[in-house]
């Protein structure tokens, strides 16, 4: 399974999250107040707890090995570029926790003279709950869909794409020999060391990493590799310079 496939299964899965949290409370909860006060507590805090862990753990068994960060990157020969994708471990469940928030949104009550639940007749409280709700639900769509942060490398520099907006950085702006591997797995970012005018000590920018289907300290070696050997910049984005680069390459 590829990385963009393991994102894109998320979508049922935020999906059942929303189904399970709204229907517990529409249907599991009045059967809990026939159980009386502990057991039936116990059963809805189960439903509870069960409404986000049933998708969450079913995606991240589904996805384990896809979520497995490789020492190398995509190639996009069009462009001229590698590419990192945003990784499943973070576009995934992401996506279902704002599922599971958007089944919450939608306000319930308790119907007068039953022991059942509907949604709530508030009128314009329930209409924006509902309307909330739907935009949770596309933003977890639009999460897995836009394929979002990623990071290419190109023949004139790095870029990184966010949720909204872009940073570029040019590779002469990069002082030489840097990042240095982080002595961490996955950390949060890498840091980045820029060129400033005169003699100005170089600035320090924290590039975002966690999400990222790449291996951290390859992504490192492969940026300290461009940054220090400008001659090997040119083939940035071709079959033979991505074969040529190894776990080990840079200074």
């Amino acid at each position: 399974m590829s990385a963009r496939v393991a994102v894109l299964i998320a979508v049922p899965f935020a999906v059942l999250a929303f189904v399970l949290r709204l229907g517990g409370v529409l249907w599991w909860q009045p059967v809990t107040w026939r159980l009386g006060m502990v057991p039936g507590m116990l059963a809805f805090l189960g439903a509870f707890a069960a409404s986000i862990g049933i998708p969450l753990a079913a995606y991240l068994l589904a996805t384990r090995a896809a979520r497995r960060k490789p020492a190398t990157w995509q190639l996009d020969t069009t462009n001229r570029r590698f590419f990192a994708p945003v990784s499943p471990a973070s576009a995934g469940p992401r996506a279902i926790l704002l599922g599971w928030i958007a089944g919450a949104a939608i306000p319930t009550e308790r119907m007068p003279g039953h022991n059942a639940m509907r949604i709530a007749h508030l009128g314009v409280v329930t209409t924006i709950g509902t309307v909330v709700s739907a935009l949770l639900l596309l933003a977890a769509m639009l999460i897995l869909l836009l394929n979002r942060p990623s990071l290419s490398l190109d023949p004139c520099g790095l870029t990184l794409y966010r949720l909204v907006g872009r940073t570029s950085i040019p590779w002469t702006n990069l002082v030489p020999s840097g990042p240095r591997v982080p002595g961490e797995r996955n950390p949060a970012a890498l840091k980045l060391l820029l060129r400033r005018p005169g003699e100005a000590p170089p600035q320090q920018h924290r590039l975002p990493v966690r999400a990222l289907h790449i291996d951290t300290a390859y992504l490192a070696t492969t940026i300290r590799h461009y940054t220090s050997d400008a001659s090997h910049r040119p083939s940035i984005g071709t079959v033979e310079e991505l074969a040529a680069l190894k776990p080990n390459s840079g200074s």
